[in-house]
């Protein structure tokens, strides 16, 4: 009985060994030439001379190697829909999409086709409490304000000598009208809802820009600048916007200057003994964004033809304003 069971057993075997071999004509051949051991290398049942990837066991249908699972999320690309992106089996191995890019899944999403919150199921939600926030950013600015107090006694020492940037690149030039970039306009400490997306925003990085822009040009650096380089000034400023917007920076001798000089809403300071802008006027834009109160990035871009735009950022430190190198 021991016997027989012995020979069920190799038969057996030998029956499911047969069921791997995919071509027994093959196989014979191979046997001829070389030993089982080496026609079948990996055991995957393809012959080794026909088999891409012989040193690992693989399938018939993919001349003997694995099939491939590019994106690593456990589906093979057979049988992936989206077989250059990670999904879940759910989704036939691609992403759950969300078409309104609130971070909630369309599939989990009451309101698929409308920015919402978590909270909400994906819905928009209802007005946010913005007090503390707007408390927080006041403080905040409050602060940097009462750091930077004195910093236009450091501009000083720059704003006078500001053309040398430009001219030291367009040698031979007289530059007669420079236009100032002045005021940012935006945004303001509001509640609003932002793609239905209850947002507080913050007017904060906008004060502190407006702050540091009128420590550099105030009353005084302007009439240098203008006087010292025998150069026209225009700054575009709404005026009307000085008690509601711009009156926590900008002082009211500025305001006042400005508005005396004033044609409609831009301002135009002229040295002495000019009183209009010259005919073909050469002219430059000057914009100066502060990294930080003490690293300045300067452009100065051209309004006339044949002159070359300048960038230069600058840095106080030590006494001085030093230039650093890109």
């Amino acid at each position: 009985m021991k016997k027989f069971l012995s020979f069920l057993i190799v038969i057996s075997a030998c029956f499911a060994n047969a069921q791997k071999i995919t071509d027994k004509e093959a196989f014979k051949k191979c046997r001829k030439e070389f030993s089982k051991k080496i026609c079948f290398s990996d055991k995957d049942g393809v012959l080794f001379y026909s088999d891409r990837c012989a040193k690992e066991s693989g399938t018939a249908k993919n001349n003997g190697c694995k099939w491939p699972d590019s994106d690593g999320d456990g589906i093979l690309d057979k049988d992936d829909a989206c077989p250059s992106v990670a999904g879940p089996l759910e989704n036939n191995g691609c992403p759950w999409p969300d078409i309104d890019g609130d971070g909630v899944l369309d599939k989990d999403d009451a309101c698929p086709n409308v920015p919402g919150i978590v909270e909400k199921n994906g819905c928009p939600g209802g007005k946010l409490d913005c007090t503390q926030f707007y408390e927080d950013e006041k403080n905040k600015f409050e602060k940097f304000r009462e750091d930077n107090s004195t910093i236009e006694n450091i501009y000083s020492k720059l704003s006078g000598n500001l053309l040398k940037y430009f001219t030291e690149k367009n040698k031979n030039i007289k530059v007669n009208l420079v236009y100032l970039k002045f005021l940012d306009y935006g945004p303001s400490c509001d509640y609003h809802p932002r793609n239905y997306v209850p947002t507080c925003t913050s007017s904060r990085n906008t004060d502190e820009y407006n702050f540091l822009l009128i420590k550099f040009w105030n009353k005084k650096t302007l009439d240098r600048f203008v006087e010292k380089n025998n150069v026209a000034v225009m700054v575009r400023y709404p005026f009307k916007e000085y008690d509601s917007r711009f009156s926590t920076v900008l002082s009211e001798e500025l305001h006042n200057y400005l508005k005396l000089k004033s044609t409609g809403s831009t301002s135009y300071i002229f040295p002495q003994g000019q009183k209009a802008v010259k005919a073909n006027a050469v002219t430059i834009v000057i914009e100066i964004r502060f990294v930080s109160p003490y690293v300045l990035d300067i452009t100065y871009n051209p309004n006339s033809g044949g002159l070359y735009p300048v960038s230069k950022k600058l840095e106080y430190s030590n006494g001085n304003w030093n230039e650093l190198k890109n």
